[in-house]
C-alpha cells in the first residue's frame, strides 16, 4: 500500500478518535454540571435541615447521597472512555511516525 493510502487512513481514524474525544469531553461536562446541581440540592439541604432528624429528612439525604454516588460513578466511566481514547490517539500518532520512518528509510536506498 502506498504513503498516502496508509497516511489517509490513518489520519481518517485520528478524526474519528478526536471526534470520540470531543464528545466525551461534552458527556463529561454535561455530568459534572448534573452532580453539581446534586451537590449543591445536598448542601442546600444540609443547611435547611441541621436539627431535622426525621424519617423524610434522612431519606431525602440519602436519595441525594445516592444521586451524587450515580453521578461520580457516570463521571468516573466517561473519564475512563476518554483515557483509552487518548491512549489510541497515541498509538496512532505512533503507527504514523513509523509509516514515515519506513518511508524515509526507503527514500534512503
Amino acid at each position: 500500500m502506498s504513503l498516502d493510502k496508509i497516511l489517509q487512513k490513518l489520519l481518517s481514524d485520528k478524526e474519528e478518535l478526536l471526534a470520540s474525544i470531543e464528545l466525551a469531553c461534552k458527556s463529561i461536562e454535561f455530568w459534572e454540571k448534573k452532580a453539581d446541581n446534586t451537590f449543591q440540592k445536598m448542601d442546600d439541604f444540609e443547611s435547611s435541615s441541621v436539627f431535622d432528624s426525621s424519617e423524610i429528612s434522612e431519606k431525602k439525604y440519602t436519595s441525594l447521597m445516592h444521586e451524587a454516588s450515580r453521578l461520580m460513578n457516570r463521571i468516573n466511566f466517561e473519564n475512563n472512555e476518554l483515557d483509552k481514547l487518548e491512549a489510541s490517539i497515541l498509538d496512532l500518532e505512533e503507527k504514523i511516525i513509523k509509516a514515515l520512518e519506513k518511508h524515509a528509510k526507503k527514500q534512503k536506498k
